[in-house]
């Protein structure tokens, strides 16, 4: 759940700058590594339904790092594609331009690349550079709870021992507490 809600809201913060200032941000694609290979998630139309399915299906909470991971199937989600809804000032009729996001070279491809915003492109950019921390991260951070059984109980806290390295200690700090308000 760190980890989904982690690259969801780098995604959402990217797209959200995307909206303020190149156009309509709409039809939001992500994928996920799963057990058998890449499986894609449904799209979202705005940019406020992805926001929505962030807080209802990730939502933050506080982590009790003295007895919580918090971490269990977490998975990354990358961004796919989207499209962007322009509106010719001289016109007033409205273009529909699809972006597609590339995987495999980490950078963003269209047609219509030359005419965004260089910030806007740079911060989808950021979007894979923190993908690949947060992969790194989930490769190498160790965090496991175990229950020492001593006496009655009281507080969970208490009887749970957590054993975690600095890559997690990283994870929490760097990249989790920043999800808390990111709607800015």
């Amino acid at each position: 759940m760190i980890f989904d809600r982690i690259s969801l809201v780098a995604a959402y913060v990217a797209l959200k700058h995307v909206n303020d200032n190149d156009g309509r941000v709409t039809d939001i694609l992500f994928n996920t590594n799963g057990y058998y290979g890449t499986k894609t998630t449904p799209r979202f139309k705005t940019l406020a339904s992805l926001k929505s399915h962030i807080d209802s299906e990730f939502p933050y909470y506080h982590i009790d790092t003295d007895c919580d991971c918090g971490t269990g199937q977490d998975s990354i989600l990358r961004l796919l594609s989207f499209s962007i809804i322009t509106k010719n000032d001289v016109t007033q009729k409205e273009h529909k331009h699809a972006i597609f996001v590339n995987n495999m070279r980490k950078g963003v491809e269209s047609a219509k690349e030359p005419q965004l915003n260089r910030l806007s492109v740079k911060k989808i950019a950021e979007v894979f550079a923190s993908n690949l921390r947060l992969e790194f991260l989930k490769d190498n951070y160790i965090c496991e709870s175990y229950v020492q059984l001593q006496g009655h109980y009281v507080n969970p806290c208490d009887y749970i021992t957590i054993v975690s390295n600095a890559f997690y200690s990283e994870l929490i700090t760097n990249h989790y507490y920043k999800t808390q308000n990111y709607d800015i």
